[in-house]
């Protein structure tokens, strides 16, 4: 089982070769948050529970016994006290690693941000002892792992609808407007909600994006206006419309903020249908969205 943390700091940690080897991993549930009250006079329960919370991640390690492994260098494995140095550092509170693995059989590679909790060890006889790290996921999210995981397209905008028409037959059939063109259709392979991150480039004036029908515009308060070489950045996660990206200079209230809400906004699982809007467009005018696919397990 391949496994590895990584810090800025502290760099890279290989987990799932030698001289540590994974040999078994606990990936928990997110937590509940239950919102829920008994029904007056009478059974059962009013239930307005929505979302949840953060999650655990347990792994166990073993130190290598023999000289030399596969994936080492010739010579002699560090001490297990080194072995235990190396790896306590990723499990300090103030420390929010990535760990990332890929279970056996599988081409995809999962990941998490998270806390160290428990890191305790114990020694029975000379050789082949291990170690139980656990951390707590606060996000509860676990994401794609790996270089792939990354995914950003670019969206160039469209103020067109296609009209609908009407053909004089015997049996007149008539056809809708379609979509706008220039709407692109944007697949989240994962099986969870995902945010994303837009970077809109001007020239534009105004600038709206729709995610599935939902609309954000910017046209509240004087609207935004960028010129070439500014962007606004919308980050779903962090909730915020940032004048090139300078939390400083905040757009969210130009935005039509009580029309939507941020879950809204979400790419579901599966096919989705996005579109960027605009005036006073040139051919410099794009947006990029950028998401990393979600999963629940």
């Amino acid at each position: 089982m391949q496994a590895e943390l990584y810090d800025p700091h502290l760099g890279v940690l290989e987990l799932g070769c030698d001289p540590y080897v994974v040999t078994s991993i606990q990936v928990g549930s997110p937590e509940v948050r239950e919102v829920s009250r008994y029904r007056s006079l009478t059974d059962g329960t009013f239930d307005d529970t929505r979302y949840t919370g953060a999650r655990a991640i347990t792994l166990v390690i073993r130190f290598k016994d023999k000289l030399l492994g596969e994936c080492s260098e010739a010579g002699q494995y560090p001490s297990m006290q080194t072995l235990i140095d190396l790896l306590a550092p990723y499990m300090s509170p103030r420390l929010r690693p990535t760990l990332t693995w890929q279970l056996p059989g599988s081409d995809e590679m999962r990941a998490a941000v998270v806390r160290g909790v428990n890191w305790g060890w114990t020694v029975e006889g000379p050789k082949a002892q291990g170690i139980a790290p656990q951390w707590v996921v606060p996000s509860g999210e676990i994401v794609a792992g790996g270089p792939d995981a990354l995914h950003c397209q670019t969206i160039r905008p469209s103020v067109d609808v296609e009209a609908g028409r009407v053909y004089d037959l015997v049996f007149d059939r008539t056809y809708p407007a379609s979509e706008a063109i220039g709407g692109r259709t944007i697949v989240n392979p994962g099986n969870a909600a995902t945010n994303w991150v837009l970077t809109v480039y001007g020239p534009v004036v105004n600038p709206s994006f729709t995610v599935n029908g939902v609309q954000i515009t910017t046209n509240r308060l004087g609207g935004v206006t960028l010129t070439a070489g500014q962007t606004l950045v919308i980050d779903t996660r962090n909730r915020t419309v940032l004048f090139n990206g300078l939390p400083a200079s905040s757009r969210y209230q130009n935005t039509n903020f009580d029309q939507w809400s941020w879950d809204d906004l979400l790419l579901q699982p599966g096919s989705n249908i996005v579109r960027f809007d605009g005036t006073g467009i040139t051919a410099q005018t794009a947006a990029d969205l950028c998401f990393t696919p979600a999963y629940l397990g």
